[in-house]
């Protein structure tokens, strides 16, 4: 009777934290709904995690209705998806599945909400990928620039490409931020690998190589139209995920040093022509010759083993 009536209260808390929250939106005009929606995710996801699947159903049918009561049909499409992630997050812990499991599904359900919000009905969704292409050929028109390939196609791979990456990162904050929640409730979670044990086939950097290789010498080997698109968004790929994996290795170089403050010269660095290709120059060698184990050796154990 004791755990009934703490099931209770502990889901009638999590309802009014997701009604603050979808109220807290609507006052600011729907700026969380914009820029961090997944954060509604986190009351059902602890809820589901600590009393399972079936006990969740009646809060996240309360949560639902709640955005019923207080947003707009955008918002309740975005409470769904993170009603939807959060059992499903919640479930994989209950039955212990692996990290790697756990960020799977997620990023499979995010990448599903997004290719909704962004693909399939963008222009419910406030988004409009035709105006992109008005900008893009206005501004090419008056700098007289000509770029050589589709500019609809280019800004289609793109809109794709950074829907795969905002559905990476999103995956990432709900599964590290979880993982914090979770420990402070003091519920079983497997722990998270460290930095440098967080590794790539070699052959995934030699394919980046190659990419590269043939995106900076497309005027010599004289590409069609379609091989120009495909490669070049290959090598938004390829860039992004380099980058992503540069930053990883600075990051635990910054850990190594106890350097807290390089923290957001490392996050500038990103966004900064040229040195942004320094730091994916970095994970492309980090993913060939595993730099962070052969810092961690020099730094924590003052030795270096042959490659």
């Amino acid at each position: 009777m004791k755990n009934d009536t703490r099931k209770i209260t502990e889901g009638a808390m999590m309802v009014a934290i997701v009604g603050l929250m979808l109220f807290i939106n609507r006052q600011l005009a729907g700026m969380i709904e914009y820029m961090m929606y997944w954060i509604l995710t986190f009351p059902i996801l602890i809820y589901t995690a600590k009393y399972g699947v079936k006990n969740a159903m009646v809060p996240s049918v309360c949560m639902l209705i709640l955005s019923f009561m207080l947003s707009v049909p955008t918002t309740i499409f975005y409470m769904f998806s993170c009603i939807v992630t959060g059992m499903v997050y919640g479930g994989g812990i209950r039955k212990e599945w692996k990290n790697g499991t756990l960020m799977f599904w997620t990023f499979l359900f995010t990448l599903f909400s997004y290719l909704i919000t962004f693909v399939l009905f963008a222009s419910i969704f406030g988004y409009d990928p035709s105006e992109d292409v008005e900008i893009a050929n206005m501004l090419l028109s008056m700098f007289h620039l000509d770029v050589g390939f589709n500019i609809a196609k280019v800004i289609s791979i793109i809109s794709i490409l950074s829907t795969l990456l905002m559905s990476i990162l999103q995956t990432m904050c709900i599964h590290m931020l979880g993982n914090v929640m979770l420990k402070r409730f003091k519920i079983k979670v497997r722990p998270m690998k460290p930095l440098y044990e967080l590794k790539v086939p070699k052959i995934i950097g030699f394919i980046i190589i190659v990419i590269w290789l043939l995106f900076y010498m497309q005027n010599v080997i004289k590409l069609n139209q379609e091989l120009l698109n495909v490669l070049f968004a290959c090598y938004l790929c390829a860039m992004v995920f380099a980058i992503g994996y540069g930053v990883l290795a600075l990051m635990w170089l910054i850990v190594l040093l106890r350097k807290r403050a390089a923290v957001f010269l490392v996050m500038i660095a990103i966004f900064v022509p040229y040195v942004n290709f320094v730091v994916a120059c970095i994970g492309v060698l980090d993913m060939l010759l595993d730099l962070k184990q052969k810092m961690s050796e020099v730094l924590l154990h003052g030795s270096l083993r042959k490659f």
